[in-house]
């Protein structure tokens, strides 16, 4: 069952992405706790083995972030039913744009998430980056 999640599967949702902390990054249960009215859960058997959230930035742009199944009941169809739900979600709310950032491009690829080639990049900073750039700068100027 996928459902809206409530305030007391906040440890399971915590411990979901915890245990997948590789591949999504951390949430504090102050941030869960604020999100619960667009976060939801895959429940079995009355224990939650997934979860996914919608982050809201604005009318026009939402992000699919904290999607995980526990590893045991993965390509069940779980995941793909949290995002649907995450989507729906955007339609009710007439928002134009759901983004993810993603290692499972083919997974996102099948539920009809696509790059946005010459209109917009996601471009990330990083401190290595950074110390590179200075570097190479540094060498050209001497």
């Amino acid at each position: 069952m996928i459902r809206f999640a409530r305030p007391d599967d906040i440890p399971a949702i915590l411990a979901l992405i915890h245990q997948n902390n590789d591949r999504l990054l951390e949430r504090s249960s102050e941030e869960i706790q604020a999100l619960l009215p667009a976060f939801w859960v895959a429940e079995e058997e009355g224990e939650v083995v997934g979860c996914c959230c919608l982050e809201i930035y604005s009318r026009k742009i939402a992000e699919v972030r904290s999607l995980v199944v526990r590893e045991d009941r993965r390509h069940h169809g779980l995941g793909r039913r949290l995002v649907q739900e995450a989507v729906n979600e955007a339609r009710r709310r007439e928002i134009r744009e759901i983004l993810t950032v993603t290692s499972e491009v083919g997974f996102f690829a099948s539920l009809h998430f696509r790059p946005v080639l010459n209109e917009k990049y996601a471009l990330f900073w990083s401190a290595e980056a950074e110390a590179d750039a200075v570097a190479v700068a540094d060498q050209d100027a001497n």
